[in-house]
C-alpha cells in the first residue's frame, strides 16, 4: 500500500493525515475518507483497525484518506466532543476531493465508533459523498441522523458483543430505515480486536459495490 503523510488545515488548526492511492489501477480512483474511533479507546489514524480498513480498500482499488481528529497524535487542538470534529471531517473531505488521482464526485465516508457518530452528523449536511458506512455508532446518533432521509448507499455494521453500541438496537434502527444495509459480525465487541480483517473486508465490499 503506497502511503503519503500530509498536513491540512481545519480552521486555524493543522491536522495530520495519510493518503493512499492504489498502484495497480488505470485512471482516477473512487475515494473514501476514514474516521477513527474515540482516542480514549485507542482510536487514531494508525491503529490496527484503521490501517486494516484502508488496506482492504486499497486492495479493492479505492483511494483512502485517514486522518487524526483535533488533539489526537500530531494534530493540533483539543478534543471537542464531536463538534469541532465536524469541521475536521469537512476539511478532510474537501482536501481529498481535490487530490490528484481521486474522482472528486465518487466519494464515500467510513467511521468507527466516535468516528461513526461524526460521520453520521456530517453526512446529511454536505453534498458530494455517494456512500456512508458506520461501524458501532451510538444509538442516539443513529436516531438523530434519520438514515431513511439520507441519499446514497448506507451501511450499518454492529458487533455481536458490543455493549456500548448494542447490535440489536442498531440493526433494528437500520432495518426500519428504507434502503439501509446492515450486518452483525459475530464475536466482535466495541474494540473490534481480533475482528479487524473481517470488518475491513465487509467495508471494502460495500464501497466497491457503491462507488463503481
Amino acid at each position: 500500500m503506497r502511503q503519503q503523510s500530509i498536513g491540512f488545515r481545519s480552521g486555524k488548526l493543522t491536522l495530520e493525515g495519510i493518503v493512499t492511492i492504489p498502484q495497480n489501477t488505470r485512471g482516477d480512483c473512487p475515494g473514501v475518507v476514514v474516521c477513527h474511533a474515540h482516542p480514549v479507546l485507542g482510536g487514531n489514524m494508525t491503529s490496527d483497525l484503521t490501517h486494516a480498513i484502508c488496506q482492504s480498500l486499497d486492495d479493492a482499488g479505492i483511494a483512502t484518506f485517514r486522518f487524526n481528529f483535533r488533539g489526537v497524535g500530531g494534530s493540533e487542538g483539543t478534543f471537542d466532543q464531536g463538534k469541532g470534529e465536524q469541521g475536521d471531517l469537512k476539511s478532510a473531505f474537501d482536501t481529498f476531493r481535490k487530490w490528484p488521482g481521486v474522482k472528486k464526485n465518487n466519494f464515500g465516508v467510513a467511521g468507527v465508533s466516535f468516528g461513526a457518530v461524526v460521520a453520521l452528523d456530517f453526512f446529511d449536511k454536505h453534498k458530494g459523498q455517494a456512500a456512508l458506512a458506520v461501524v458501532s455508532p451510538t444509538v442516539a446518533a443513529m436516531k438523530r441522523a434519520r438514515l431513511d432521509k439520507l441519499k446514497g448507499g448506507r451501511l450499518v455494521v454492529a458487533g455481536e458483543l458490543d455493549r456500548m453500541a448494542p447490535a440489536d438496537e442498531l440493526i433494528s434502527l437500520a432495518v426500519a430505515s428504507q434502503g439501509v444495509e446492515c450486518c452483525m459480525i459475530a464475536g466482535a465487541d466495541h474494540t473490534w480486536a481480533g475482528q479487524e480483517r473481517e470488518l475491513a473486508t465487509q467495508l471494502a465490499e460495500f464501497f466497491t459495490a457503491e462507488l463503481r
